[in-house]
């Protein structure tokens, strides 16, 4: 979410420069988009080098290359372009964390970022297979892999029921059958056993909570997970809120220090 985040602020940045510049129509690319076809991501970076013409009367000099994609810019030819010369310009496409049909535009900027003009790279990725711990980072023993280790319900009101997702995974080449149980439960705490799950499958429970009408305390579950009806060392930690505890904290007038 953070790099999507900056890409999306870059993007907005370059789009706001472009719109202060004009248009370098002395600069003729040979092709403007080039389609790398279908890459793996395994495979690292690709890399293109588009060349351009300066059909203008005075030379030219690539200053800068952005995307707000990541892509990476490169300006082969440094030096002033002379009228009727040629130079290049590399783009560089890191497919890392990234899958599927892409297309990204890239703004070559040229005399001291006075003018600009646009190229374009696409193309499909073919992810490669990530460690699953890379999406479930705890390992909770016998091939169960989960997404949480701890599942804060935040404040729940009285009376209210609040959902949370658990997702989890099978690591093994086998089919598991996985349940939980809950250490003290005094049925507040609603959810549905997964059952059988596939070799390196992936799933979803949802667990719900129904705050009671008596009392204040915040409450603390241990849930254990079952693997082949095993019951694992390390519980997933079910931590609620009570809103009426937060009330009367926040009603209750702070200590007066001398």
């Amino acid at each position: 979410m953070k790099r999507f985040i900056a890409f999306l602020l870059l993007g907005i940045i370059f789009q706001n420069r472009v719109q202060a510049q004009t248009l370098a129509e002395g600069i003729v690319f040979e092709k403007r988009v080039h389609s790398f076809g279908t890459i793996k991501e395994v495979n690292g970076k690709v890399s293109y080098t588009f060349v351009f013409k300066n059909n203008g009367n005075t030379p030219v000099t690539i200053s800068s290359i952005n995307s707000g994609c990541g892509c990476i810019g490169n300006a082969v030819s440094k030096k002033p372009v002379p009228a009727g010369g040629k130079g290049q310009v590399t783009v560089t496409f890191n497919p890392e964390y990234k899958s599927g049909f892409f297309s990204k535009e890239i703004v070559v900027m040229s005399n001291n970022d006075k003018e600009f003009n646009r190229v374009w790279v696409e193309g499909t990725i073919i992810p490669s297979e990530k460690p699953i711990e890379h999406e479930y980072p705890y390992n909770f023993g016998s091939g169960l892999y989960l997404r949480l280790e701890v599942m804060a319900f935040g404040y729940v009101k009285a009376g209210t029921t609040k959902q949370m997702e658990l997702h989890y995974a099978n690591a093994t080449d086998k089919e598991m059958n996985l349940g939980f149980v809950v250490e003290d439960n005094k049925g507040n705490l609603l959810f549905k056993n997964p059952g059988k799950i596939g070799a390196k499958a992936k799933g979803i429970t949802s667990f719900s909570f129904t705050m009671p009408y008596l009392g204040n305390d915040d409450i603390t579950y241990k849930v254990y997970p079952y693997v082949n009806n095993k019951k694992l060392a390390k519980p997933v930690a079910v931590k609620i809120l009570n809103e009426l505890n937060f009330k009367n904290k926040a009603a209750k007038p702070a200590a007066v220090t001398k």
